[in-house]
């Protein structure tokens, strides 16, 4: 019976320290931008608010730039904009 009992007890507790993977939660944040009466606004899912801000940025950077070049006045009031997103 002690046998049985300590093989129970060892059994359940190399089971219960068993590394079990948990995918990483998402969340899926929103972030508004307005820049000249253009409103934008994009959804992203990710792990955290600072990984979701950074991808954000930079897509709401890349729309109000355009494909061309910007003057430094319009590309620092982009940065102004896409840095302080309306949340």
């Amino acid at each position: 019976m002690k046998a049985l009992l300590t093989i129970f007890v060892l059994a359940y507790s190399c089971s219960s320290f068993a590394w079990i993977s948990k995918d990483a939660v998402q969340k899926e944040y929103t972030f508004k931008y307005k820049l000249s009466g253009q409103s934008l606004e994009i959804k992203k899912q990710a792990q955290s608010y600072e990984d979701a801000y950074r991808v954000a940025a930079q897509q709401c950077f890349n729309h109000y730039k355009g494909s061309g070049k910007v003057s430094e006045e319009r590309g620092l009031d982009i940065i102004d904009v896409c840095a302080n997103p309306r949340s």
